[in-house]
């Protein structure tokens, strides 16, 4: 049993969930890392127990938390970034639905007695910047993630003060592996910052959040400026 409790990543095999292990790790952070299917390079790191769990299965969630429960006494917070970008369609609706709110709520719920066990903790909900925008392209995620966006609201008013729930929500962080040029030209110019920032953006965000004095109920964007772009389009 750790004496420094840990912080719950989901989604932390790959991209952004690995980099958030990465800086937590450096920082002398213990971490609960929770994969779909092989723990990839979360295996070169060390002070990180590593969780199989498919999030869009009940039985899988309700198996994860009993693990945790029996694993340790106390969380130093739940970091939400696993995430799926489907095509629009009614079953990848629901599926998405499973892993963006689904498993956020029941692992909120399930875990927070875990959490009211360290002075302070922390929920971060990593959303996207299409939940208060919309997107024509992926409805059915967008909407999933509005949705998630809201659970912010309402779990940082049911746990605060001494649980802190958080969001962020990205705009473009790297582009799509194998695109071509002309797409990721067309792409970066949604910004007005146009580059491909990569993980550090989110990293930083997280960073913040674990350590600010005065949020909770907050969402982050980090869009490099997406949404003033709109604006001048119209």
């Amino acid at each position: 049993m750790t004496t420094h409790s840990p912080i719950l990543v989901t989604g932390a095999n790959k991209r952004g969930g690995l980099a958030i292990c990465k800086a937590l790790v450096a920082q002398g952070q213990p971490v609960v890392a929770i994969y779909r299917n092989t723990p990839g390079e979360l295996t070169s790191l060390t002070n990180v127990d590593m969780l199989k769990a498919d999030l869009s299965q009940r039985d899988s969630r309700d198996a994860l938390i009993d693990s945790i429960k029996t694993r340790y006494t106390a969380l130093r917070g739940i970091i939400h970034n696993a995430s799926l970008w489907l095509d629009d369609s009614l079953d990848n609706l629901n599926q998405m639905l499973q892993v963006h709110v689904e498993a956020p709520y029941q692992l909120n719920e399930a875990l927070t007695p875990l959490l009211q066990g360290v002075e302070r903790a922390d929920i971060i909900h990593v959303c996207d910047d299409t939940a208060t925008q919309g997107t024509k392209n992926h409805i059915a995620y967008a909407a999933s993630k509005a949705a998630l966006l809201n659970l912010t609201l309402s779990f940082a008013e049911k746990l605060a003060p001494r649980i802190r729930v958080n969001a962020i929500s990205p705009g473009l962080l790297m582009l799509k592996e194998g695109s071509d040029a002309e797409y990721q030209s067309k792409t970066l110019r949604k910004a007005l910052l146009e580059i491909e920032p990569g993980n550090t953006p989110l990293v930083d965000a997280v960073l913040y959040l674990l350590h600010s004095t005065y949020n909770t109920g907050n969402n982050i964007v980090i869009n490099g400026g997406r949404h003033l772009k709109r604006q001048t389009s119209k």
